[in-house]
């Protein structure tokens, strides 16, 4: 069951690569025969059985890589070649979907953690800023407070906008996944491939959160005066009870702010370069900007 679990999480443990040589029950001048007859279809065929071997799924590895020998012995015994060229088309469909699954699955755990650990990092800052101020005298009075309430309200806006940012743009997987393969899709390793999505998927997250903090900081400080808050911590907070009214205005804030943080997390595709190593060649680049762009 624990087992399970993780596989579903970080994909199959790594195993042995076997090539087709090693493989029982073929004869190895039937295979060298082979090899001379059909050598652009033992080519995919190799290269696919090595794929199926570091298949993301333990089911796609024994499946794909079961079919595949299948249809290699029987054509080692006399069969029609067509019907290894039909289990090797339908290997490559199976790995691509395979890889696809990878990717996706390691995006969305990502995009999952960030917005599960948002609610965290909120109550570690409030209560951090509620008793630090303390440490050195400071009084941290009303206004201080709905400050602070005001920032983590566009930092959690932040995190959705970034989440929704990657949602809306990944109406074919495939492009995403492409793009980060390099080589092509099936010369990718799903395990490692999950594993960089799943890392780029918390990465939006916080690149959310950093752009719904500096929009907060601009407005908040007078810089960016396009925006204006409906009301300022020191009109909340008068010498009285909150009214009503004030309650309302309260309310209208908050909103204000989460609308604030999640269009600033929205722009998260701005950031995209600081997820691409420094050394990628520029197509590489431009494919990636493709995908974003469709």
């Amino acid at each position: 069951m624990r087992r399970g679990i993780l596989e579903w999480f970080l994909g199959a443990a790594d195993g042995e690569i076997r090539a087709l040589e090693d493989v029982p029950g073929i004869e190895p001048e039937r295979l060298r025969e082979l090899w001379c007859a059909e050598p652009e279809l033992m080519l995919r065929l190799d290269r696919l059985y090595a794929a199926s071997q570091r298949a993301f799924e333990r089911r796609t590895r024994a499946a794909v890589a079961e079919d595949l020998l299948r249809a290699l012995r029987a054509v080692a015994r006399g069969a029609d070649v067509a019907r290894l060229d039909t289990a090797v088309a339908l290997a490559e469909s199976r790995l691509e979907a395979d890889t696809v699954t990878a990717g996706a699955r390691g995006l969305n755990i990502g995009l999952t953690c960030g917005v599960v650990v948002s609610p965290v990092v909120l109550v570690v800052v409030f209560a951090l800023g509620a008793w630090l101020p303390g440490l050195f005298g400071v009084d941290f009075g009303c206004q201080e407070r709905l400050a602070l309430v005001h920032a983590l309200v566009c930092f959690a806006g932040g995190a959705m906008g970034a989440v929704f940012s990657v949602i809306i743009r990944l109406r074919d997987p495939q492009q995403l996944i492409r793009s980060r393969a390099g080589r092509g899709i099936l010369d990718a390793d799903p395990v490692q491939l999950s594993q960089t999505l799943r890392q780029e998927g918390w990465y939006r997250v916080v690149v959310g959160w950093f752009l719904a903090t500096s929009l907060f900081l601009l407005v908040s400080g007078g810089i960016l005066t396009v925006l204006t808050p409906p009301l300022t911590p020191a009109e909340l907070c008068g010498p009285g009870p909150l009214t009503a009214a004030g309650h309302q205005a309260m309310v209208k804030a908050w909103f204000f702010w989460g609308a604030i943080g999640f269009l600033a997390g929205l722009n998260e595709r701005w950031a995209r370069g600081l997820l691409r190593h420094p050394s990628a060649p520029r197509d590489e680049a431009v494919r990636e900007d493709g995908a974003h762009r469709s």
